[in-house]
């Protein structure tokens, strides 16, 4: 005669928790395997040159919050104080991906063909500026004869410097120029080693905080429109166009995030560059952020190749094609509506 016990109802609670404890236990051992048999996906790795130049807001968003991690990629950054110096780590094969304004790219374009332009992250005519101590009497363009001006030579405020001067009826003979690197231009004019410096933003801004009341801008607006383009190798472009299409979403992404984020976004370049938040907060709506590429940008490329030319900066005398350094295959299937450049 079997014999039937009757459980009761703390028993019962008992029994059901250890059954509730030994499922779980099975649910999670077998996420584990299943984590551990199934192969992630790997992130693909890039090298990316960059320089904290306010242009640089996307790529550093995109960076830190994540979004080049979305797109499966890992990226390393490699910081560099002027864009033409990323230009070279691309040449040398020490950077994948670079961001460099378009003068330098004009420089090497004489000389090679085998890169890409594949955007232009951000356009502005307030970035590269001209910067004078009002106490060596300058308080206008005219001031500026006879005096000592410091301009990084290779770079987009050597083209702005000229375009300055058409646009104020001098020429470059009225000045003693040196050629400087924007931290030494800076700590330059503050020991009054020299009296002007052509440069971009934040160099400018630092002179300016240095200075003080002593410092004076002089009025440039309208007379030159700086970009900020992303480079690869030709080689390069071609063996990985779907890395190019997720670099490129990721700055998208990045760009949205600005246009909703505008103080989180400072923040963050602040961070990344290593600039004072306040300083790019004064700079930060002298920039549009749009990715593109159009005709705008291939117009400035044959100004500033004609004038190359015509001051016997280079020993070519033709302006390059440059549509055959746009690679628009990328941005046509991220931001199909960016591209406007007629091939």
């Amino acid at each position: 005669m079997s014999r039937h016990r009757k459980i009761g109802r703390r028993e019962y609670v008992k029994y059901a928790a250890a059954g509730v404890v030994v499922i779980a236990g099975g649910v999670a051992g077998a996420y584990y395997f299943t984590k551990q048999t199934r192969k992630m996906p790997e992130l693909t790795k890039i090298t990316f040159a960059t320089v904290p130049f306010i242009g640089e807001a996307p790529s550093y968003i995109a960076y830190r919050n994540g979004y080049f991690e979305e797109e499966g990629l890992e990226v390393t950054l490699k910081y560099n104080t002027a864009g033409k110096l990323s230009l070279k780590n691309l040449f040398e094969g020490e950077a994948d991906i670079i961001t460099v304004a378009e003068t330098p790219i004009v420089y090497s374009s004489f000389e090679r063909g085998d890169f890409y332009i594949i955007g232009n992250m951000m356009h502005s005519d307030k970035i590269n500026l001209v910067l004078a101590r009002k106490d060596k009497g300058i308080n206008s363009a005219e001031d500026l004869k006879g005096k000592k001006a410091a301009v990084f030579r290779g770079t987009a405020s050597d083209f702005f410097m000229d375009s300055f001067f058409i646009a104020n009826r001098l020429n470059s003979s009225d000045l003693e120029i040196v050629d400087m690197d924007p931290p030494t231009m800076v700590s330059a004019i503050e020991k009054g080693e020299v009296d002007a410096i052509f440069c971009w933003q934040p160099h400018i801004r630092n002179a300016q905080n240095k200075l003080g009341d002593n410092a004076i801008i002089l009025p440039s607006e309208g007379i030159y429109t700086a970009s900020w383009l992303i480079i690869v190798m030709k080689d390069y472009a071609e063996k990985n166009p779907e890395m190019l299409e997720k670099f490129l979403r990721a700055i998208v992404k990045a760009e949205n995030f600005i246009r909703e984020n505008r103080e989180e976004s400072i923040s963050i370049h602040s961070e990344e560059s290593g600039v004072d938040r306040e300083v790019i907060a004064a700079l930060w709506d002298d920039v549009i952020y749009d990715l593109s590429l159009d005709e705008a940008l291939l117009t400035n490329l044959g100004d500033e190749a004609r004038w190359a030319i015509r001051y016997n900066l280079t020993d070519k005398t033709e302006v390059p094609n440059y549509l055959d350094y746009i690679y628009i295959d990328a941005l046509e299937k991220v931001k199909p509506e960016a591209v406007t450049v007629i091939k």
